[in-house]
This record gives C-alpha cells, structure tokens and sequence, in this order.
C-alpha cells in the first residue's frame, strides 16, 4: 500500500486573466498564511520523500512543508506548457487561435505548446515509472493543477475533456491510498 498526497502549489503572484502554465512564477506574499493552512490539514503526514515541480511556486512550498525530507525534482512534474500564449492575457490570445484549441484542446496544443494529451503522458508516465516503482510507502507530490488533474483523470477513468470540471483551488491537497488492485482517492482541500 501506498499514500500519496498530491498537492497544488499556493496563490501565484500574476495578475488574474493572465494565461500561464510552464512559467516560473513566484508566489503572493501572503505564501506563509497559505502554507500554514496546508502544513495544518496534513500534520499527521510525513513523506519518505517528496517530488516537485522544479517550478519556484512548487519549490518553495515543497521546501516549507517538508524541510527535512529530500525532494526530487522532476520536469514531468510541471503544468502545462502554453507556448506563444506564455504570460499573454487570454483576451489578447487571437480569436482563431483560440476558437482552435478549444475546439479539441486535448488534442491541439497553443503555438510552441503542449496539448493536454502531452500533459497527460507525461504525467502518467512519470505516475507509472517512478511512484508506482518507488519503494517509499508515504509519497508527497508537490505540483500544479493539470498535472493532479491528470493523475485524478488516470486513476478514476475521466476522460480528459472533463477534467477541467474538477475544481483544485490553489493549496488543494488530494491523498490517495494505493492498494494492490484499487485506490481511494480523498479530497482533503479542494
């Protein structure tokens, strides 16, 4: 058995309507409010060891939650990449640009981006490879939205059209128990 505790970085320092995904954002200033809050819901948790998104928003809440714990940071462990839309406001985006993607944005990606389909595999594979083979019984994974997304999507068979109805809040915290042959999956902070 495993358990996992994926977890959703804080509240990024960027203007609301700003399209961002693999962009190195710091996070508000209020970060120590909002790390307490999480630290406060997992207290009884302590992780063998944790992966992050290399990401300085994941980075430093990794770092806080879990000072005496290694991290590995992982690429895969990073939200999607938006391309040309990187730090764009989304009403800036050109209309035909957008009208494309999201007409079928599991399969279409931004300019120089990713889809979500890319998103997905790169998640799962990292998911299947790397917790899975882990022999850590207690796993922290710090990271983004898309990224738990993804791994919700793998683990309870959403497709992934709908999984943008999964509302994780920033500093959302799922736990996952893996059992041999199922896994329950617990929202502690949504």
């Amino acid at each position: 058995m495993k358990e996992l505790y994926l977890i959703r970085h804080t509240t990024p320092d960027i203007k609301p309507g700003i399209c961002y995904g693999i962009s190195d954002i710091d996070v508000k200033s209020d970060f120590k409010e909002e790390s307490v809050h999480i630290k406060n819901a997992i207290l009884d948790f302590t992780p063998q060891i944790v992966y992050s998104s290399p990401l300085i928003r994941c980075k430093k809440l990794a770092k806080k939650l879990f000072p005496h714990t290694y991290t590995s940071y992982s690429d895969n462990l990073k939200e999607m990449n938006f391309g040309q839309w990187e730090f764009l406001p989304w009403a800036d985006i050109p209309q035909s640009e957008m009208e494309t993607w999201s007409a079928d944005f599991v399969n279409t990606s931004p300019p120089q981006g990713e889809c979500l389909q890319q998103l997905y595999d790169r998640t799962i594979q990292f998911y299947n490879q790397t917790i899975l083979s882990s022999d850590s019984e207690k796993i922290a994974i710090v990271t983004h939205s898309g990224v738990m997304r993804c791994i919700l999507a793998n683990l309870m068979q959403i497709p992934l059209k709908n999984i943008f109805k999964l509302k994780l809040n920033y500093g959302a915290i799922i736990k996952v128990v893996v059992h041999d042959s199922f896994e329950e999956i617990e929202f502690i902070i949504s």
